[in-house]
């Protein structure tokens, strides 16, 4: 009967140490439709896939010659924010400071390689104006003129990316994008 009793609480102590933080950093199998935004943060959209033949990286890597930390699993939606907005999500889950390292690494390259005026490519407009380990900036094309707005934020184990871009002037509503970041940054810290 002893023996019995020290086998059953070996394996209760065993499982509830397994519960803890070595399976907070086991896999996801994939990110959760409650970490996504949903039709409430998107006026009523309903998000969906996105269209084949996206030019602009959900995940950006600005310098094309250095690497960026990569996720473990991320998904990716997008959603019509009215008739003229087209909003785009990516979701990345990294194990332990990944997600950190690649909001880092991705400020330094901005910062290395970032276009600027008339050229073509990812230009920064502003760090850690939504809390630490965020930061705003803009895909630009057409010698320039024309943009598509990013905010990138890592919070805990996830990287959130939302793009936004714009039919009829090719120039996002950063005020709008930096509202439904908010939101993205909130359901990943939920």
């Amino acid at each position: 009967m002893r023996r019995t009793l020290i086998v059953v609480t070996a394996v209760i102590l065993g499982l509830v140490s397994a519960n803890g933080p070595a399976a907070a950093q086991q896999r996801p199998r994939g990110i959760p439709d409650r970490v996504m935004l949903q039709p409430d943060d998107l006026g009523g959209a309903v998000p969906g896939p996105v269209e084949d033949g996206l030019v602009w990286s959900l995940l950006p890597q600005p310098c094309a010659d250095t690497p960026v930390p990569r996720p473990v699993v991320s998904r990716t939606e997008a959603a019509d924010l009215g008739t003229r907005f087209r909003i785009y999500e990516n979701v990345a889950w990294y194990r332990r400071d990944g997600a950190q390292a690649y909001i880092t690494e991705l400020k330094a390259q901005l910062a290395r390689c970032g276009a600027g005026g008339d050229e073509e490519g990812f230009d920064p407009v502003a760090e850690d104006h939504l809390g630490p380990d965020t930061v705003l900036f803009l895909g630009t094309y057409d010698e320039g003129d024309r943009y598509v707005g990013y905010v990138a934020a890592a919070v805990g184990h996830y990287v959130v990316v939302v793009m936004m871009s714009d039919s009829y002037l090719g120039a996002a509503d950063l005020t709008t994008l930096n509202g439904l970041a908010s939101a993205a940054m909130s359901r990943a810290a939920a």
